[in-house]
């Protein structure tokens, strides 16, 4: 199997302690966001910004400090926003000194509500290549999952934004769905690019997949109402086989998915690998020389982002790609 092979640009240490990499985003002039948390404030989330300067972090303050939803971070141009309670955009430019303030509307007409009162935003990645951000959300019953999705149309320039659809993907179309349950397909990532879009579920299981493994995982092309159209990606019955596996998926500012196993032991060795959403195939991933244990997160045109977790958010790096071997 071919591998695309990285090499280090910058690596940089955080002077503070930050807890995990909850989502990534890329800008086109080369920066990288990166959401996360400090360790001393657990529900105080940061924007820690990469550039060849260092490390710029941006704290989002004591007003993000929802118990009920997630910040969802999001990358437009050279700016960035912050999704806040289903209900405003804190959007950055320029140097992300300052903050603009864009309230989201609820609907196409007043009184016609979009998103229900009990949906709850997750931070789950997305990657948009224009005004409609794709959002990730749970409703009903609250794990940290997401099996439902909204449609946020959101224009800079006139500082407006409104919600456009909510809506759960399909599971009839997925030959490993449970028929025995109502519930809908998780939803790990979701991608908007050249007018579609995409998810990765990662099955429909309610079990704990640290103890007991995925059902299925799938990358498909779905429609705002959450019709399938087509399956790129799909695998087998996973508990067929009575070993625990599974595959978390990524979408990322390029071509790949970004594919995570569960667990070391299982085929893939615990090892990351890339799925080309054009060409529909594998590739390995070859990590610069002493950074075998970093993870990958995001890729933008040669650019590349990674992360070593270790008890705690202990080194970035920032790579490029450097050919396929």
């Amino acid at each position: 199997m071919a591998a695309l092979k990285l090499s280090l640009i910058q690596k940089y240490k955080p002077e503070n302690a930050y807890t995990y990499v909850y989502s990534t985003a890329m800008l086109l002039d080369g920066r990288a966001l990166i959401l996360t948390r400090k360790e001393e404030v657990p529900r105080a989330y940061s924007v820690l910004v990469l550039s060849e300067t260092g490390i710029q972090e941006i704290e989002l303050g004591e007003d993000f400090l929802d118990r009920e939803n997630d910040p969802l971070l999001f990358s437009f141009g050279n700016g960035f926003g912050v999704i806040k309670a289903k209900k405003e955009i804190v959007y950055f430019t320029g140097d992300f000194s300052s903050q603009e303030i864009i309230p989201i509307k609820n609907g196409f007409l007043p009184f016609c509500k979009v998103l229900p009162d009990n949906a709850r935003e997750r931070y789950f990645q997305t990657v948009s290549d224009g005004r409609l951000i794709p959002v990730c959300f749970e409703k009903d019953v609250y794990y940290g999952l997401s099996r439902c999705f909204g449609l946020l149309d959101f224009d800079p320039v006139k500082k407006e934004a409104k919600w456009k659809c909510f809506s759960e993907i399909e599971k009839n179309a997925f030959t490993h769905h449970d028929d025995r349950t109502k519930d809908a397909p998780k939803i790990d990532s979701l991608k908007m690019a050249n007018d579609a879009l995409y998810a990765y579920t990662s099955g429909e299981s309610t079990g704990s997949v640290n103890k007991w493994g995925m059902d299925y995982y799938a990358l498909a092309k779905i429609s705002p109402e959450g019709k399938v159209k087509e399956k790129l990606l799909e695998s087998e019955q996973l508990k067929a086989g009575g070993k625990k596996s599974g595959v978390n998926g990524t979408f990322t500012h390029s071509d790949y998915l970004i594919l995570t196993p569960l667990f070391n032991n299982d085929d893939w060795k615990g090892k990351q690998k890339l799925f080309s959403l054009g060409k529909q195939e594998y590739l390995d991933i070859t990590m610069p020389r002493g950074m075998t244990k970093h993870r990958l997160h995001n890729i933008c045109g040669e650019l590349c982002l990674t992360s070593l977790y270790d008890r705690g958010l202990k080194e970035i790096g920032l790579c490029k790609i450097e050919g396929i071997e």
